[in-house]
């Protein structure tokens, strides 16, 4: 088969991927950091990945249907058909979860002196399943971008590719299940689980829930009031070539004292013979606090700080900084406004810190669809002079 006739099979398997995935699959259960609001410290009762992503469990999707979507009405106390899959249609066996969901986007950009530039932007047509056989657990997930996500991508073409952000096989130990045992593609153990996956703290540390993950194997712990979780990095398989694939090890552990605060540490450390930036050998340090606070009811508090060192062989080396604060308030049950900062600094000689402010608006409107909105004014510092960027970006999320 030629590239071309290789490129166009790819793209119409995608197109029909993203236009079926949602009238199959059930949500996506990337993990809301501020479900702290709720009580709940831990991922594991919702979630078939300890650390939040994945599918939803049957708890999982009840809860969402009760505790995130606008109810227009008296709150329920029990969930409805709706949270079920295929809206309570067709069953599922038990043991089987399945997930996925598709994200569209409008995105304008209007940097400092230049034009501004706008496009939309199919973000995610991602499709999961999780099979529970006794204690063995059998994860993946398979999707289709028209642009970007090459570090998850198992198709080789400029745009229109086939990808897989997570796959894996586990067991679980311990007599309630409490530890997990896992090889393949898994999402770095690392910072909070920000569905946010642009902001600094997880660009400069690597850890973004899209493109980040990686190949190894990873032990993790959970009970009500701590959960932890170390991998050991064997490198992203999907990347080529071998040279700029990183090991090392990802680890986090975080404690929650009371039902509304968690505190947690990170730590990575990680080689690669080739830094795709600098294609100099490079060592990468990253070690980092974050915190989830609920001081009244509605409003939710996330927190992280992060170190971030490089060392590149024969080529010196750059420490910097990301930290990002964020304030979540869910006026009504359902809608939800926020107010993001966040600073970073990449560790160039002489790079001036750079500044970032988000507002957003979120609203879980019906049954497996949000939209959002959010305006986002950045300020890069950099050797040189600076510049600024205004972002608009509109995005419309459904799942069943």
């Amino acid at each position: 088969m030629s590239n071309r006739a290789r490129s166009l099979a790819v793209r119409a398997f995608g197109v029909a991927f993203a236009l079926v995935a949602p009238l199959v699959v059930t949500k996506e259960a990337r993990a809301y950091p501020w479900m702290i609001r709720h009580g709940y410290t831990s991922c594991q009762p919702c979630h078939a990945d300890p650390s939040g992503a994945g599918a939803l469990t049957e708890y999982g999707r009840a809860q969402g249907d009760i505790l995130l979507r606008s109810r227009y009405g008296a709150n329920a106390d029990e969930p409805s058909n709706t949270s079920k899959f295929l809206f309570g249609i067709a069953p599922v066996p038990e043991g089987v979860r399945l997930g996925g969901d598709v994200r569209a986007a409008l995105l304008r950009v209007k940097p400092e002196g230049a034009p501004a530039m706008s496009r939309a932007i199919l973000m995610r047509a991602d499709g999961y399943a999780d099979v529970v056989l006794g204690r063995l657990r059998i994860a993946g997930g398979l999707g289709f971008v028209p642009t970007g996500s090459f570090g998850s991508a198992l198709t080789r073409s400029p745009s229109d590719n086939l990808v897989s952000r997570e796959h894996w096989i586990g067991v679980e130990i311990g007599g309630e299940h409490e530890w997990l045992l896992r090889a393949g593609r898994i999402a770095r153990p690392f910072g909070l689980r920000s569905i946010e996956h642009t902001l600094w703290v997880r660009n400069l540390t690597r850890s973004d829930l899209d493109d980040d993950q990686q190949h190894g194997v990873a032990l993790a712990w959970s009970r009500e009031a701590v959960r932890a979780e170390v991998m050991a990095i064997a490198g992203n398989f999907q990347l080529r070539p071998d040279a700029y694939r990183e090991r090392g090890y990802s680890a986090y552990v975080e404690v929650a004292p009371t039902s509304r605060l968690a505190i947690g540490l990170s730590s990575q450390i990680t080689r690669a013979e080739r830094d795709m930036t600098f294609h100099v050998m490079t060592y990468r340090h990253a070690n980092g606090i974050f915190a989830r606070y609920s001081p009244w009811g509605p409003l939710v508090l996330l927190a992280e700080a992060d170190s971030v060192y490089q060392s590149l062989t024969w080529n010196g080396h750059r420490g910097g900084f990301a930290t990002m604060l964020q304030a979540d308030l869910e006026c009504v049950q359902g809608v939800h406004v926020g107010l993001t900062g966040e600073a970073k600094n990449g560790g160039a000689s002489g790079e001036a810190p750079s500044f970032g402010g988000w507002l957003t608006a979120l609203w879980f409107f019906a049954p497996h669809a949000d939209v959002r909105v959010d305006g986002i004014l950045q300020r890069f510092g950099s050797v040189g002079p600076s510049s600024s960027a205004l972002t608009l970006l509109a995005q419309l999320h459904a799942y069943l």
